[in-house]
């Protein structure tokens, strides 16, 4: 009985052995760099016109993004892609970062001096009745580089009239009439690449979809709040600052911020980091009505991979983040519908990713 003993006793060491040596331990994830701007000051500016004609014909006449041309900025041309997610014009260099129906959202890139204010523009049409709409332009951006209230409320001013006048030349364009060259301002100047931080950029876009057998306004209820993704894809999401809805909300996963929203979608990216280079990634999710019992979710990445070795990479790279983010949808699909998720299923893998890489 004693040799029994010992040889069970033996075979429980020897077990233990094995399972250390084939548990490797866990390399700690390294610390994310610093934030460039640590203390940010967001603001929110918002104006808005009517216009006398219904929500699908406004959009169709000033939506397209370069439509800035005949309301703003003349000779507008497309530099890279089509006119939607992932697009870049000639105005600033302006890329496409966000779209639902009747909205777009676009950013700036990174210049190598200076810091980045995480500027974002959002131009929506709402409907209003039947025969008319409503034109909303949102900006937002940090203006903590500006010396005082002062010259932030000066800021605004400026800003507030320049885009009043933008959006009355809209409104005029839609009605039928015609926006006079001195409506309209120069072409800004246009970065040089060398004040680029990545002047030879390669945007791409990474859409996803699902339907969901529920209505809207119960599947945006049930999944749509900005941390609701510590449900559906990567847990232990918290608010770091702001009131959990509002453009400015920072939320835990890679200190995201919430940059641009309708009614039912959310646009959000991350902050420039000290030393990193900026991917301009952004991620929008939309929900979309397809009749009155089901809906369509609408997952968009944009960012860009031009760092990334060759075709090859790029593709495994976007092929990696599909499957992840598709997994994300299912899951959402489950809660929307009802349903429970398993231990494990979230998308995320269990824990989140560094704040210095794009999720």
């Amino acid at each position: 009985m004693r040799h029994l003993v010992a040889v069970v006793f033996l075979g429980s060491l020897v077990t233990a052995s094995i399972a250390q040596q084939a548990t490797p331990p866990q390399t700690p994830r390294p610390a994310p760099a610093p934030l460039q701007v640590p203390n940010p000051h967001y603001v929110t500016i918002e104006l808005s016109q009517d216009v006398d004609a219904p929500a699908d014909t406004t959009w169709a006449r000033v939506g397209k993004f370069c439509d800035i041309g005949e309301w703003a900025f003349p000779d507008c041309k497309l530099i890279q892609g089509d006119g939607g997610f992932a697009s870049e014009r000639t105005i600033v260099n302006e890329i496409l970062v966000g779209k639902t129906e009747h909205s777009y959202t676009y950013a700036q890139p990174v210049r190598k001096e200076g810091k980045y204010n995480l500027y974002h523009g959002t131009l929506e049409v709402q409907p209003v009745t039947s025969k008319t709409s409503r034109l909303v332009y949102t900006f937002f951006y940090d203006n903590s580089m500006l010396a005082d209230d002062a010259a932030r409320d000066a800021e605004i001013a400026v800003r507030k009239k320049r885009f009043t006048n933008y959006l009355a030349n809209m409104k005029k364009i839609v009605e039928g009439g015609k926006v006079a060259d001195s409506d309209k301002s120069a072409m800004p100047n246009a970065p040089k690449p060398d004040d680029l931080q990545t002047p030879d950029s390669h945007y791409v876009s990474v859409p996803m979809k699902v339907v969901v057998n529920a209505p809207i306004d119960a599947v945006w209820a049930r999944i749509g709040k900005y941390c609701d993704i510590g449900e559906w894809g990567i847990p232990n999401c918290t608010i770091l600052s702001g009131d959990g809805s509002s453009l400015g909300t920072v939320r835990s996963i890679g200190n995201e911020v919430l940059v641009a929203k309708t009614r039912y979608s959310y646009l959000y990216t991350q902050p420039v980091r000290e030393g990193v280079r900026y991917s301009m990634y952004h991620g929008t999710l939309e929900a979309v009505p397809l009749t009155d019992k089901t809906t369509q979710l609408n997952y968009t990445l944009v960012y860009d991979n031009s760092n990334l070795a060759d075709d090859a990479a790029r593709q495994k790279d976007m092929d990696s983040r599909r499957a992840r983010f598709t997994k994300m949808l299912e899951n959402m699909k489950v809660l929307s519908e009802g349903g429970a998720l398993p231990v494990g299923a979230l998308g995320g893998g269990g824990a989140p990713r560094p704040a210095s890489t794009p999720q």
